[in-house]
């Protein structure tokens, strides 16, 4: 994308953009002008137009033709015209904005009134406006609006904290006044300095998607730049800059910028409990680069280092990376090379009818170590490295968790586990084989435990899922202290052991879930965030009564309500409902940050029905879509819409329920490209 990096720049394009730069060579001579077109339309070719000018503008588009710094002052020259391209005529209100560039960063300090006598003695950058309607933020003394010609103005604006040599961030809105009919333009970054940020816009939306829809605070602030795009980053840091305005030098005057809380701040203090498996100290998740500073006593270093009074100045980094630091010191690094480095692997499920006392279903489990460089795979003896006893840190003995669940599949549907013991051995080798029974007192299929073998899946194959679990670098046995590595067998059929792949549909991808739940260890039940949570589907499958919050049944649900749903909500101290931190990302707009291929095919899921706790009441069956839609439209008007379209929440449960075919017709009108498309209620692209 462009943009301007300099006044010059700036102003160069100006002049393109208003025609202005002479041809090369002769031309000849221009000939006689020919008639005017009418008024509002484009005239005949070689002849001139007028364009169409309005006095009133739905959405105000402003195009900046130029600024300039003065000794004290700012001057925009601009173009506004509205929603039909027409231009604008009697514009009343314009603000800019100056966060200069500082050697302690940005900083647009505030005009403050006189303490003890003392007239404000601290002047960086600096705010104001003309026809500001607001005793809160009056009118800038001295500045002036002027219109050059139609949809053409000047506007002046005198700031004690700039000159000729200042360098920052440049910030511009027009429109807005209450009696000139003309709407408020967007917030506009003019000038934005290469390579004094620390963070980008693409890292906050990585997780915030689009903060402009954000039920938070100052969603309506997200700013943007001379082509439209977006600044977040620089559109914040004008007023949220790089000191705080609550420090102050002797007379007391802020020497800070207009914000209390600094951009950094922000960062690395308001998002300490942003969400489950959320790590602040994970810093390449907002800083894809190193960071700009590395003074401890400097911006940003302070947030968390606080060494009182004035900020020292910004020590550039030249190299050094603090980042590593910080991901070392929690073991993220440790974890992350654990998660990196290995990956497990099982035979399916096999009938050894002379196992045990009635016959077995067995599965052997293999952990590879990957070499990094080549990608070598290197089996790993398990036995020599387990130690299921330990309660602190190991390095000799890091995993302290090998094992296996059983699972009824149908139709690549998970539909339930095996929750009881499994007989066990390790070969020579160090390979871990774990050994089902299919009689009575080792089978429970449900987690209710009405049906006690594996006849409750009469026509389902079998398919293992693995856990290989490492502590930590300073385990303290705490299950976030715990990084696991999953993986899932092929499936074989009860009737004669043929094996098929298993192939569950998961409709997120590897980074869905650690792009905000970045900690790179468990959640819990030796569960992981890693590859788009797939080795959540183990517990959290179609076949498992589970609560999960109070929020769904199976996985996608799941994951749909305790973002935004019933299970997102949670009560406080005193008794008041609140939500969780996805709360400040608009559901509606969000469904990118999972599903980043885009809006899924509705006629891809599996048409079979799953298992419904159904928010606290056991024992129910739903309809996929119904499930996965009800668990953030809650209304009884949305459920009934869904039950009129073959949606399904029932208390009838019938043997082989996931054989059994749904009605649901919601593709009909809601799959993509329909009439009332998802797409067209839901964001699915960037």
């Amino acid at each position: 994308m462009r943009k301007f990096t300099s006044r010059k720049l700036a102003y160069l394009i100006a002049v393109v953009l208003t025609g202005a730069l002479a041809g090369c060579g002769d031309d000849g001579k221009d000939g006689a002008d020919g008639a005017p077109g009418a008024p509002g339309t484009p005239g005949t070719p070689g002849e001139s137009w007028t364009p169409p000018v309005a006095t009133s503008a739905l959405e105000t588009n402003v195009k900046v033709i130029n600024y300039t710094f003065g000794e004290g002052t700012i001057s925009y020259e601009f173009e506004v015209t509205n929603e039909n391209g027409e231009l604008v005529n009697g514009l009343k209100k314009a603000e800019g904005k100056v966060a200069a560039l500082t050697d302690k960063g940005f900083i647009n300090n505030r005009t403050e009134s006189p303490i003890n006598g003392v007239e404000d003695n601290v002047h960086i950058g600096g705010y104001g406006g003309v026809n500001m309607e607001s005793s809160r933020t009056p009118d800038t003394e001295g500045a002036t609006l002027t219109q050059i010609s139609d949809g053409k103005y000047s506007f002046v604006l005198p700031l004690k904290g700039v000159n000729a040599g200042t360098e920052g961030i440049v910030w511009l809105r027009v429109g807005g006044h209450s009696e000139s009919g003309i709407a408020s333009s967007n917030e506009i970054v003019v000038n934005k300095p290469e390579g004094a940020f620390s963070t980008t816009t693409e890292a906050c939306f990585s997780c915030h998607v689009d903060y402009s829809t954000s039920p938070n605070r100052h969603s309506s602030y997200v700013a943007e730049g001379m082509n439209g795009e977006v600044t977040f980053v620089e559109g914040c840091m004008v007023c949220h800059g790089s000191v705080s305005r609550t420090v102050v030098n002797e007379q007391g005057f802020s020497v800070g910028g207009y914000a209390s809380n600094t951009l950094s701040k922000i960062g690395h203090i308001n998002h300490q409990e942003f969400e489950t498996g959320f790590s602040v100290m994970n810093c390449s998740s907002c800083h894809s680069e190193p960071t700009i500073n590395v003074n401890v006593t400097g911006p940003g270093c302070i947030d968390c280092h606080d060494t009182g009074g004035i900020p020292g100045d910004i020590l550039p980094g030249n190299g050094a990376d603090l980042r590593k630091l910080h991901e070392g010191k929690t073991a993220i690094t440790s974890n992350k090379a654990i998660n990196d480095s290995y990956k497990v692997t099982g035979t399916a499920p096999a009938w050894f009818p002379d196992s045990g006392i009635a016959g077995q279903w067995c599965t052997t489990l293999s952990l590879f170590k990957i070499d990094a460089a080549t990608g070598a795979e290197t089996l790993v003896d398990l036995h020599e490295l387990f130690d299921d006893t330990q309660t602190v840190h190991n390095p000799a003995k890091p995993i302290n968790y090998v094992g296996s669940y059983l699972h009824g599949v149908y139709n690549d549907s998970v539909v339930g586990r095996i929750t009881e013991a499994y007989d066990y051995s390790y070969d020579a080798e160090g390979r871990k084989t774990m050994c089902y029974a299919q009689s009575a007192g080792h089978g429970n299929p449900h987690v209710v435990g009405t049906t006690p073998d594996l006849s409750a899946w009469t026509g389902a194959g079998l398919m293992a899922s693995l856990r290989v679990s490492f502590t930590a670098k300073d385990y303290t046995g705490a299950e976030s202290d715990v990084v696991t590595i999953h993986g899932y067998t092929d499936v074989a059929s009860q009737v004669d052991g043929a094996v098929t792949a298993y192939e569950r549909r998961h409709n997120v991808d590897s980074e869905s879930c650690s792009t905000c739940h970045n900690s790179e260890a468990n959640f819990h039940k030796n569960g992981n965030f890693a590859e788009g949570g797939l080795g959540c589907v183990a517990c959290h499958n179609n076949g498992q009564d589970r609560r999960a919050g109070n929020s769904g049944p199976g996985f996608g649900p799941m994951v749909h309500s305790m973002h935004w749903g019933v299970g997102s909500k949670s009560v406080d101290a005193e008794g008041k409902e609140v939500s969780n931190a996805a709360s400040v990302i608009a559901p509606e707009t969000s469904c990118v940050a999972c599903h980043a291929d885009g809006a899924m095919d509705l006629n891809d899921i599996p048409n079979q029905f799953i298992k419904a706790r159904a928010y606290g009441v056991s024992n129910k069956m739903a309809s996929p879509v119904t499930a996965n839609c009800y668990a953030c439209h809650t209304k009884d008007s949305a459920l009934s819409h869904m039950k009129s379209m073959g949606g399904t929440i029932s208390d009838d449960v019938p043997a082989g329920w996931y054989t059994l075919s749904t009605q649901e017709s919601c593709a009909v009108c809601h799959n993509p490209g329909n009439s009332a498309g998802i797409e067209k209620y839901h964001k699915f692209t960037r």
